[in-house]
């Protein structure tokens, strides 16, 4: 099991979606030795990048001051 953190400041533009989206098939294709467990830090919070990519429209984002379920991870203050 891999852990990364990942700091974006802003929501990723179409390239690094793309790349992202990469990373993750090749660790779903079994590409990669391990399992990767990438979290994304906004400056406020963090969430998983597999909650987000799923696409189910909120993720948990973890914060100072405690768990937000929320759609926009970047946007909060």
């Amino acid at each position: 099991d891999l852990d990364l953190v990942l700091r974006i400041a802003a929501p990723p533009d179409a390239a690094q979606a793309g790349a992202l989206r990469a990373i993750a098939a090749a660790v779903t294709s079994g590409i990669t030795a391990c399992r990767l467990d990438l979290q994304i830090d906004t400056g406020h919070g963090g969430f998983a990048y597999a909650e987000w990519a799923a696409g189910r429209g909120r993720v948990l984002l973890k914060t100072d001051q405690g768990p937000v379920l929320t759609s926009t991870p970047w946007e909060l203050a």
